[in-house]
């Protein structure tokens, strides 16, 4: 069975790690800071770490393992359910747990390898762990296999042990050295002949999960069995099973050891009180186990290991195809060094490490005694890095490769036996540096996704009435129904979340809050609430008269509603153009002047409340307004007295747009251009669930006016909270400080809006009729284009939106005449735009998953005959978007 290659990760982003990236002058300080030795590198010294052990994201599930840890010296539940897990996921009874793995090997060596003894072995990474011990490692592994690279050379093992007197044990490795896998039938031969001579097999099984995977891969037989019960049958093959848990089992420290008989296992526990700590926690404290235990089960399921190797060897066949001499691993890609450098005849590995950092910033490092081998090590992070970081590594890679001429050698400074113990001087060669684009984070923490097949699917629309509000997450593949508290927070926010201390007065939070703000904005009042709405509820209520007019770029759904209740009447006063999905525009945003100048010739200044003036106007499909617009409004509004109130929701979206469109920005830092758009204003309501990078939490501010603070601070202590939390807590204050500064990083603004931009262009290529240009912060699917046969009162978005979920399990949301709701007379708006909004969450999802995405809705629209609309069955008084049920209309 040929099993077809993932289209995206089986998962999202739940927590990212944000990424340095030095400067080519920061990056030669480093260098010889370290002796050219970038071992010594620290990681806020560098962007990509090229290493797999320990490096992992880990399952939310995992991660809150973290806060169940029985921290108790004997018989911790912790490491019950260490046991329990290893009993379940490899059948083995006798379990020593250790810190590490090269615990699990300090308890062999003292209780069964004598020095002076042989351990015939297919690997020879554990030479460095056995020479000083005494101990040789005779090489077994067949050199002639061309597939099963790491197999057992059976004719030179009996020979070792049929001569031999003094082999110890047998000591074999899963995906040997990181490179080569053995097969299922060469390891049960081994087996065979290892008990013909009496003696017993050790198994390092930290890879074993790659090891299965390349057997059910490439060994006939096993294509159509789980990965799962390969592994239970390798381990089943050994006396005594080892594993290190920073590699397959995705934790960054951990380890155990087990036997398959009683005598062994009592020799373990009472060497493993001596060397490591008591047999139930074996130096790993209980958070530990208990992130090892659910790493165990976790790293057995399906989606996640084909995940994981298809990253792998494509990763690999860049390289090769940009002609860089490696050879492949289970974890990454191996560099050739002696085939990278030919002319350089000492300390290879130093000076490709050396070379590759100064280029790009990122490590790849060696390890171990030096001259084991000829191979640089690039290992991925399981879990950590996307497709698109791992183009980019390989094509800086690749670009070394082709000026590796350039390359010199290092000067020996001193000198040693271990690669960390080198210290070098040198000469920078003059190397073109590689500018990394990409994501700027690591993934941290990732959430497993929902996955049902398109029958269950069916069931689960109908049974939410056609309305994808009403869906269970559980059940969605992909969700883009919003951007609203969403986002992926940073380890930093999480950091700064839990160590606040919680208060119901005044806090160091709110201070920080506030004081960003101000620095950021230049606004002087700033009032923190529960989230944007309760924001537009104060503003609206304060700063509108019954009878006024709301002027405002295009309405949103609950700034409308709360402008409408306060008893003003909204106007939209929004450009032309935005209301044309076909024109291409770029400034789409712009409020018309003549429109606004309209409503105040035939009403007076004194009858309009203020301009509502959105940044990335929302319902034009995040279609951003230009510098000079926003100007001309504040200069027009000032003139005649009338406020401009700002819907900052999306304020950093729109300034990155003025800086990709307007030639005027193009060099300026994004935080100058949005203190710059801010300053034409006189206050602003902000959902801070988007640009803000949080999950919770909006805000109210004005520049000067104190008299409009003052009254929202009174309205808020009653509907909200204190003036100095809003409602939320002190924690969500600490992670909003937080994300506010994060959000101003050009990288992370270029990464999230080119991110949306991409879905946009596939969908056009395809001929998918979509809002042009694409907007920031999601694609708008023009409903009424692409189901030109819908009446829009049967709600063609509704419906497509409904489809959509069925054919690919991506959950969007319809943005037309569902949203605008009905007019006074009863009959619905039926706006001019009707649209289905692929919302994109913040550093939740990469390009893969808009892979996804695009041939989901690019499948859909090729069968758009078939469908047909909706008729409600439900309709609530208001935001009737949210709850409506609907059913096919016959």
């Amino acid at each position: 069975m040929t099993r077809k290659a993932p289209v995206h990760e089986p998962h999202k982003i739940k927590t990212i790690r944000l990424l340095n990236f030095p400067t080519l002058e920061e990056r030669k300080r480093h260098l010889v800071d370290a002796r050219f030795n970038v071992l010594n590198l620290t990681q806020d010294q560098l962007n990509f770490d090229m290493f797999s052990l320990g490096t992992s994201a880990v399952s939310q599930e995992q991660l809150s393992g973290q806060l169940l840890g029985d921290e108790a010296y004997a018989g911790a539940i912790n490491f019950e359910r260490l046991e329990a897990a290893i009993k379940d996921v490899f059948g083995i009874n006798y379990v020593t747990p250790t810190h590490n793995i090269l615990g699990s090997i300090k308890l062999v060596a003292a209780t069964l390898i004598p020095a002076g003894s042989q351990v015939p072995s297919n690997g020879r990474t554990r030479v460095d762990t056995m020479e000083p011990r005494g101990v040789t490692m005779p090489d077994v592994r067949d050199h002639a296999e061309k597939v099963f690279t790491g197999n057992v050379d059976l004719a030179k093992l009996e020979g070792i042990l049929k001569e031999a007197k003094n082999v110890a044990l047998v000591g074999l490795q899963t995906f040997a050295d990181g490179q080569h896998p053995f097969s299922l039938a060469n390891i049960k031969s081994a087996r065979a002949v290892i008990q013909k001579y009496g003696h017993k097999m050790s198994l390092d099984g930290s890879r074993i999960v790659e090891n299965a995977w390349y057997i059910q891969k490439h060994e006939p037989g096993q294509e159509h069995r789980r990965v799962a019960e390969i592994v239970k049958d390798i381990a089943q093959c050994t006396n005594i099973f080892m594993m290190d848990a920073a590699q397959d089992a995705k934790c960054n420290i951990g380890g155990f050891l087990a036997a398959d008989n009683p005598v062994d296992y009592e020799k373990f526990m009472n060497e493993v009180v001596l060397f490591e700590g008591l047999h139930t926690y074996g130096g790993m404290a209980g958070r530990t186990m208990e992130v090892f235990s659910r790493g165990l089960r976790e790293m057995l399921e399906e989606p996640e290991v084909q995940w994981l190797m298809y990253q792998v060897e494509r990763f690999t066949q860049k390289l090769v195809d940009g002609g860089v001499p490696v050879e492949r691993g289970c974890d990454g890609a191996y560099l050739k060094v002696d085939a990278f450098l030919p002319k350089l005849e000492k300390y290879r590995h130093e000076a490709l490490s050396a070379a590759i950092y100064l280029a790009c910033g990122m490590r790849c490092a060696a390890t171990g005694l030096v001259d084991r081998d000829n191979l640089l090590p690039v290992q991925i992070p399981r879990l950590a890095v996307t497709n698109e970081q791992l183009d980019q590594i390989a094509e800086a890679l690749i670009k070394v490769h082709a000026q590796r001429d350039k390359i010199k050698p290092l000067e020996l400074v001193r000198g040693g036996r271990w690669r960390d113990q080198l210290e070098f001087r040198g000469v920078f060669p003059n190397l073109e540096t590689y500018e990394f684009n990409a994501m700027p984070y690591l993934i941290h923490t990732i959430e497993k996704v929902g996955g049902l097949d398109r029958e269950h699917r069916e069931r689960a629309i109908k049974e939410a009435g056609y309305n994808t509000f009403l869906l269970r997450s559980p059940d969605v593949s992909i969700d883009l129904l919003t951007d609203s508290g969403t986002s992926s927070m940073s380890t930093d926010q999480w950091a700064a979340y839990d160590a606040t201390r919680a208060t119901a007065a005044c806090s160091l939070e709110y201070k920080r809050l506030v004081a960003n703000l101000k620095e950021f904005f230049g606004y002087q009042y700033i009032l923190p609430t529960h989230q944007g709405r309760a924001a537009e509820h104060i503003m609206s209520t304060v700063m509108i008269k019954k009878g006024q007019y709301v002027p405002g770029n295009m309405y949103f759904t609950t700034t409308k509603e709360h402008q409408e209740m306060a008893g003003g009447i909204f106007v939209d006063v929004i450009c032309d153009e935005a209301h044309d999905s076909t024109n291409e525009f770029i400034w789409k945003g712009n409020v018309d002047l003549k429109k606004l100048d309209a409503i105040v010739q035939e009403h007076g200044a004194g009858k309009v409340a203020y301009i509502s003036y959105e940044f990335s106007v929302n319902l034009a499909g995040g279609q951003p307004c230009s510098m000079d617009n926003i100007k001309e409004t504040y200069a027009y509004c000032s003139e005649r007295k009338i406020p401009v109130m700002f819907d900052a929701t999306r304020v950093v979206e729109n300034a990155f747009m003025i800086q990709q469109k307007d030639p005027r920005y193009k060099n300026i830092k994004i935080r100058d251009i949005l203190r710059e758009m801010m300053a034409h204003g006189d206050g602003c309501t902000i959902s801070g669930k988007k640009d803000f990078l949080i999950n919770i939490g909006g805000l109210l501010a004005y520049r000067d006016n104190e008299e409009w603070a003052r009254k929202s601070e009174e309205m808020l202590r009653y509907c909200e909270g204190a003036v100095t939390d809003g409602g939320l807590s002190i924690a969500d204050l600490a992670g909003m400080a937080r994300g506010v500064e994060e959000m101003l990083d050009d990288r992370y603004i270029h990464s999230r809006v080119k991110q949306t931009e991409y879905l946009g262009r596939l969908l056009m290529a395809a001929g998918v009729p979509i809002v042009v240009p694409p907007g920031s912060h999601a694609i708008f699917v023009d409903a009424k284009r692409f189901l030109p046969h819908i009446d829009q009162d049967e709600f063609p978005a509704q419906r497509l939106a409904a489809e959509l979920y069925v054919e690919s399990g991506v959950r969007a949301m319809e943005r037309g005449n569902v949203s605008k709701g009905r007019a006074p007379d009863g009959k619905n708006y039926r706006p001019s735009l009707e649209l289905v909004r692929l919302t994109i969450p913040r550093r939740v999802y990469t390009n893969d998953h808009m892979k996804a995405i695009a041939e989901g809705v690019i499948a859909l629209y090729k069968r758009r005959t078939e469908i047909k609309g909706l008729k409600f069955v439900y309709e609530p008084a208001h935001l009737r978007f949210f709850q409506s049920r609907f059913a096919p209309v016959e």
